[in-house]
């Protein structure tokens, strides 16, 4: 806080008739006003901000979230499926310590430390971060407004002219105010007043209370009972973004991995391409192959060629795009594992699915809350049809006019009571306000049975989103097997001479194109396993962006 230096000399408590007297209140003015105007630093007022909301995030999310991973409802099971064998699945999607990096760049990020730096840095999460964080703010603002209100006031007036002596008005007044229960207020006002030579005071107590329109806490506490509710609904808003993030982070990494691997089919490809133009032209050169093999051996080479430096340009450009997502800078070069997705089944009934999700679903609570919120809207707006009448009562304890402010004496006292009756003539506003908060209500009625009507439905094509995946995987794996006979047999009868080099070159690419399409099942499935369980609302994720399942 600032240091001010007091006056050179104090002053006694005496009459100010003259200039002199004039300067000398207008110095005290002055150094109220800039201790006002100081007031605390900047960074103090940010520090308040902080922990102001924090008090109201900490215990609103323990209210919202705490204990609903261990109370979630699941779904009934059924008969378990075979799990993949060690050999066919994957390795685990789980939290690492971090590997030793080598002194050389990129680094290999794993599918956890890409959660966890998303977690960290990712500029979409801290952007939902401080939405909430304002949101709270918000209610910290609104929550103020219904705390002991205090005032205080301080003037100057120095009046001066030729034909008579200058005067000089003062007046400092404080007061605290309440907001009651009922919608009343309670205010206590102290004010003292100097005018040349003389000084005055008074305390007032005041109550003015709604008899009929604004009464009741429904009415006058809205503001403070809908900033609590919007914080809530922001709470859950932002878990739930946590978990379709962590999903979205997770679906980036896999398309790298699938990119990374269809690199490396095409290299591989091409290196059998080279290999099988070498044949052909070995072949020509000892009179069993045709010129015309060598020359479509070559052209598919150079192909091969080409798409695998193309694959490695999109690879590049989506590892930098990756980079960017995760928040991390320029000079931080990133590669990916190449982890395959973890394939887990998923043994939940279907016919419990969806009750489950209505009752574990952040969004559709949101959804149904809110509904309440319209409710309790039609209901305020309809107590604004009724007229006012509103109770004062006030209690008042003056001073008489001394000489000398430390001779006042607060013995003179009063008292008032009163009623203020508005006759409701135009009500215009209201009685369209009241309508237009009825169909707001059946509007809300209407979305909410068409999300829980929506949300049945995907639950339920989801899973069959999966049965379909499983098939397809399996169906995949078919293909590969019969494939790389293809190519076994197309290249045993070109040694033979019995065919050309074109059905080798198709063999071979249908190979590439069969591995490249199971590598995106296996992901297509992780993905939609795990979208499954968020809408299930049995997904789960920790600080680091990793998943807990209950």
């Amino acid at each position: 806080m600032p240091v001010l230096t007091p006056p050179a000399s104090t002053r006694s408590r005496r009459s100010i008739g003259s200039a002199a007297g004039a300067a000398g209140h207008l110095r005290l003015c002055g150094i109220a006003l800039l201790a006002v105007a100081a007031g605390c630093q900047a960074s103090t007022s940010t520090r308040a901000a902080d922990r102001d909301a924090e008090r109201e995030l900490v215990p609103a999310s323990e209210r919202t979230l705490g204990g609903r991973r261990e109370s979630v409802v699941l779904p009934a099971t059924k008969a378990q499926p075979p799990q993949p064998e060690a050999g066919e699945g994957a390795e685990q999607i789980a939290p690492q310590t971090e590997p030793s990096r080598q002194a050389e760049e990129p680094r290999l990020l794993s599918l956890s430390e890409a959660l966890q730096i998303a977690s960290r840095t990712s500029r979409e999460l801290l952007t939902q971060k401080e939405s909430l964080y304002l949101e709270a703010l918000s209610l910290v603002g609104t929550r103020h407004g219904f705390a002991p209100q205090l005032d205080a006031a301080l003037s100057y007036l120095f009046a001066d002219s030729d034909d008579a002596q200058g005067s000089t008005d003062v007046a400092l007044s404080a007061g605290v105010s309440q907001i009651l229960p009922q919608g009343g207020r309670l205010a206590l006002t102290g004010s003292s007043a100097f005018s040349t030579d003389t000084y005055s005071s008074s305390l007032r107590l005041g109550l003015t209370q709604p008899l009929l329109r604004g009464s009741g806490r429904l009415v006058a506490w809205e503001p403070l009972t809908q900033a609590e509710r919007s914080l809530v609904y922001a709470i859950r808003d932002f878990e739930q973004f946590r978990q379709g993030f962590s999903i979205d982070v997770a679906r980036r990494f896999y398309d790298l991995v699938q990119q990374k691997q269809s690199v490396g089919n095409e290299r591989r490809n091409l290196e059998k391409l080279e290999f099988t133009r070498r044949k052909a032209e070995a072949l020509y050169s000892v009179g069993r192959g045709k010129e015309l093999d060598v020359l479509r051996a070559r052209r598919d080479e150079l192909s091969s060629q080409n798409r695998f430096l193309q694959a490695e340009e999109d690879y590049q450009a989506s590892v930098e795009r990756f980079r960017i997502f995760l928040g991390l800078p320029p000079e931080e070069l990133i590669d990916v594992r190449p982890e395959d997705p973890e394939l887990v089944r998923v043994d939940y009934d279907v016919g419990s699915a969806v009750a489950v999700a209505l009752l574990n679903r952040l969004d559709y609570l949101n959804r149904r809350e809110q509904l309440e919120d319209t409710q309790r809207q039609l209901r305020i707006e309809r107590d604004g049809l009724r007229p006012n009448l509103d109770l004062d009562l006030a209690y008042i304890l003056g001073t008489g006019v001394e000489g000398e402010f430390l001779d006042q004496g607060l013995d003179q006292g009063s008292w008032s009571a009163g009623l203020r009756l508005e006759i409701p003539v135009d009500r215009l506003r209201e009685r369209n306000a009241v309508r237009s908060a009825e169909i707001s209500l059946a509007r809300a009625r209407r979305s909410l049975e068409e999300f829980r009507q929506e949300l049945a439905v995907g639950v339920q094509n989801a899973f069959r989103e999966l049965e379909r995946r499983e098939k397809s995987l399996e169906i995949q794996g078919q293909l590969i097997e019969d494939q790389e006979r293809n190519v076994r047999v197309a290249e045993l009868l070109f040694e033979r001479g019995e065919n050309d080099n074109r059905d080798v070159v198709e063999a071979l690419q249908a190979l590439v194109d069969a591995q490249n399409a199971l590598i995106q099942e296996k992901v297509s499935y992780a993905i939609s396993r795990l979208e499954l369980i968020r809408d299930l609302g049995i997904l789960f994720v920790d600080e680091n962006g990793a998943w807990l399942e209950p």
